[in-house]
């Protein structure tokens, strides 16, 4: 999770993997997709992968705003397998 504070960057990550960072923050952030960021997800997915990371991204929203609603706990096998990272550092 670190890593994706300097993605575009971080060799860690190729092509594919800034796009899909890049459509998740924008589609988080702003839930506003601009024809350009469309044109290039359509480039490299299908329609049908495109909808897949669209409901992918949209339950993830979904699941982290309950979570930050009722500041739920992890349970003790999540704990057990999340390094110690304090948040996700996207947009910080």
């Amino acid at each position: 999770m670190a890593a994706m504070a300097n993605a575009a960057t971080n060799p860690r990550f190729d092509a594919t993997d800034r796009l899909v960072l890049e459509y998740s923050e924008v589609l988080t952030k702003t839930n506003r997709v601009s024809n350009e960021l469309f044109e290039r997800l359509a480039a490299r997915f299908s329609r049908e992968e495109i909808v897949e990371l669209c409901f992918t991204v949209g339950l993830s929203n979904l699941v982290n705003r309950v979570h930050a609603t009722f500041n739920t706990d992890l349970d003790e096998t999540t704990k057990a397998s999340v390094p110690d990272a304090a948040f996700c550092p996207i947009g910080r």
